[in-house]
């Protein structure tokens, strides 16, 4: 089994439970990021404290300013200002997208686990997310990779399976730096609380007698 790890790091409760994961199990881990569209600062802040606390190998920055969510797409206010909306982040193909360029790099580097975030939750809108879509992405890699010596990278999703609450069980006990994660979806100097990234993170906290250490009051 290969012992290289490229994590898809957004900057993130998920993805960095995912950086830790994979530090946890592997004996070289690099982080991919991607800057499309509009992305916020915050968030690439995030990443990049996450890479560097987690001592990466090394952190692949990936500008697509191309990429757009659909309220930038379609520039719709009424996407923007429901904070209980997941239409608002949604990027058709960003799955294909982004993994495709991952695996780019891991079959140069000789990476054999692509590590993604995705959770239980993800899938009821996010269906690129859905194991059955990753698996048909995992096939075709299998066929097209000519560098992997029979070995084809695959993607592994650590957090398929596991809730809110789960994640964060698992992020303590990986000792995840959760306080240099930014999950908002609106820009600002701390997270909003309103929006459903937010308000999600406060119900999983609250429901386990604990504080979120990104909200400081």
């Amino acid at each position: 089994m290969g012992d290289k790890a490229l994590v898809m790091l957004s900057g993130g409760l998920d993805s960095a439970t995912c950086l830790y994961w994979a530090k946890s199990r592997f004996s070289e881990v690099s982080a991919i990021t991607f800057n499309y569209f509009g992305r916020f600062q915050r968030e690439k802040r995030a990443a990049a404290k996450l890479a560097k606390r987690a001592s990466v190998s090394r952190l692949i920055k990936i500008d697509m300013p191309f990429v757009k969510e659909a309220s930038d797409f379609y520039n719709s206010s009424r996407f923007r200002s429901d904070p209980d909306a997941l239409w608002p982040s949604y990027v058709p193909a960003r799955n294909m997208m982004f993994y495709s360029i991952a695996a780019h790099y891991a079959e140069y580097l000789g990476v054999k686990w692509i590590i993604g975030g995705h959770n239980l939750h993800d899938i009821t809108f996010f269906k690129d997310t859905s194991k059955g879509y990753i698996d048909k992405m995992n096939s075709l890699f299998r066929e097209g990779c000519l560098l992997c010596d029979g070995q084809a990278y695959r993607i592994v999703l650590p957090l398929a399976e596991m809730s809110r609450k789960e994640i964060i069980k698992l992020a303590i006990r990986l000792k995840t730096p959760m306080e240099l994660t930014w999950s908002c979806h609106r820009e600002g100097r701390a997270h909003c609380g309103q929006c459903y990234a937010c308000k999600q993170r406060l119900d999983a906290f609250t429901s386990l007698g604990l504080k979120d250490p990104v909200f400081k009051s």
